[in-house]
């Protein structure tokens, strides 16, 4: 059937489904020998590594500027002794200018992704920025007062909104079905990875004198965007991005460079695109972005945007923003290399993390996770009456080592996974938008918020903030109960279903859909027109 007659066959339910079963059975309409032909090929590795790469901006800078803030040598070049203590340490003030403003730069560049990727596709918006980025890195590093310092890390930070938004969309849009979940995950590790080796970084120069501590870490942080340019610059465009512009022989010719299996094939899973993006166009073509709102809209768009947001207030940017800082605070043992452990756990828990999702069910993985962290908060913030005794600090920092883990085994990876599972088609892009900008706003008050609670110069009360947090994890336990859905194992056509048929989240797991919802996965496409 030629792709002008499906395109006027496919209906709303059914087109969001095609892509994916179209593609999972493209081996069984060839003959034996290209069946047994895999999608994967040198290409399409290189092509995922050097967009998931993208993410190191973002692991880099995140993780860097905690160590950083709290090596003397940073202190004493962009402030001098804290007048309240005679410390080198930031005070609050100056720690908000440090971490909150430049975060304010990320909803900027997320919010330019939008229609830069829309109008130029996503290799060379993706490049521009590289180049844009490496003015900012400089500014950081030969920065001769902290208002400088700040600018240069805003402008880093817009590029590091517009890579977050970029290179999950190119990896979905280049591996094949199967793969999409773990070559997006694999962002998350990336970006963690990123973040373990800057740690070890300002680890090994912490003990210089004078600005060198610093300049170094903020040398290698300008080294990053010539990496990634010349990974990214010999790689295809998105297939899907081209097939959107009626591209279509750019795009053959760049699919065919991205898969391993047959030309027959190809042409195939081309034809799916193309019929996929025309549905899709004519699903979002008079969509509104605020029907996202909308009442049949409301509780997703809540799950979708919640969840991301709240994980920042679980207390995790204690270990992990503020870990440096606060851990030299408290006075115990190398804040340094305590920070690079804080780092590895987070990286090891994001690891764990598809395996466990995938087998015990969102809503299991979140409640188990999530009152762990609330029980790690509780006694995080019990001992924190008692750091004058060395103990409890050391305590505290291992609770702070194990909350990361879990923190990255579960509610990091749930809250990254769920806009992507839960949003209905023709709203996707306004929910991923609303998504972000839901996420970087939370996060600009929290990082705003914590230096005001721990610092001597402010409420000071270092380690007791673990509390407060407390707070918040037992407000997110009753929210997920209300809101987050049990999706392991459901077809988009059932997650439509029960939320149309308002089926209350906790019985999302026993809830029997209707047969047709439950074969849209490997129903044959023929049959689904």
């Amino acid at each position: 059937m030629p792709v002008t007659d499906l395109d006027k066959t496919v209906s709303k339910g059914e087109a969001a489904h095609i892509q994916d079963v179209t593609n999972e059975k493209l081996h069984l309409e060839t003959s034996d020998d290209e069946a047994k032909k895999s999608a994967l090929n040198s290409l399409l590795i290189f092509a995922c590594v050097a967009f998931g790469s993208a993410s190191f901006l973002f692991g880099y800078d995140d993780k860097v500027i905690s160590p950083v803030a709290a090596l003397t040598g940073f202190v004493e070049k962009f402030q001098g002794r804290d007048p309240t203590t005679g410390k080198l340490v930031l005070t609050a003030r100056n720690q908000n200018l440090v971490f909150s403003v430049p975060l304010v730069g990320s909803i900027f560049g997320g919010l330019a992704a939008s229609p830069l990727n829309h109008h130029f596709g996503r290799k060379w918006p993706l490049i521009g920025a590289y180049i844009f980025s490496i003015g900012g890195s400089f500014l950081q590093l030969f920065a001769t007062n902290l208002a400088t310092f700040v600018i240069g890390r805003f402008w880093c930070s817009v590029i590091i909104g517009f890579a977050n938004a970029t290179a999950p969309l190119y990896m979905s849009e280049v591996v094949p079905p199967s793969m999409r979940g773990r070559s997006v995950t694999s962002i998350n590790i990336l970006s963690l990875l990123s973040g373990v080796i800057s740690t070890i970084i300002v680890n090994a120069t912490h003990t210089m004198e004078g600005t060198i501590q610093y300049k170094i870490p903020f040398a290698v942080q300008c080294g990053l965007p010539v990496i990634l340019i010349l990974l990214t610059v010999g790689i295809p465009e998105s297939p899907q991005w081209l097939v959107s512009k009626g591209r279509l022989e750019e795009a053959r010719k760049n699919l065919r460079k991205l898969r391993g299996y047959s030309d027959a094939q190809v042409d195939h899973e081309l034809q799916v695109m193309k019929l996929c993006e025309d549905n899709e166009r004519n699903l979002t073509g008079n969509v509104r972005f605020w029907e996202i709102f909308d009442r049949q809209n409301l509780k997703r768009t809540i799950t979708a945007g919640s969840f991301y947001s709240l994980n920042q207030v679980s207390g995790v940017i204690l270990s992990t923003t503020y870990t440096t800082v606060f851990l030299t605070e408290l006075n115990i043992g190398n804040a340094f290399v305590f920070t690079v452990i804080a780092s590895c756990c987070t990286l090891a828990g994001t690891i764990v993390a598809p395996f466990v999702i995938d087998r015990g069910g969102r809503r299991p993985t979140a409640f188990v996770g999530m009152f762990l962290l609330l029980i790690i908060n509780i006694s995080a913030g019990v001992l924190a009456f008692y750091t004058d005794n060395k103990h409890a600090a050391l305590a505290i920092a291992a609770l702070g080592f194990i909350f990361n883990f879990f923190w990255g085994a579960c509610f990091y990876s749930l809250s990254a996974l769920m806009p992507a599972e839960i949003a209905t088609p023709k709203l996707r892009n306004h929910t991923m938008a609303y998504t972000i900008a839901c996420a970087q706003t939370t996060a600009v008050i929290t990082t705003f918020a914590v230096p005001q609670l721990t610092s001597a110069d402010a409420a000071n009360l270092g380690a007791k903030t673990y509390l407060v947090f407390a707070g918040c994890m037992a407000v997110i336990l009753v929210a997920a109960y209300f809101f987050m859905p049990e999706t392991r194992k459901r077809t988009f056509a059932e997650i439509d279903e029960m939320y149309d048929a308002k089926i209350p989240m906790w019985r999302w797991r026993k809830y029997e859909t209707t047969t047709d919802a439950k074969e849209a996965s490997v129903l044959d496409p023929e049959k689904l027109l």
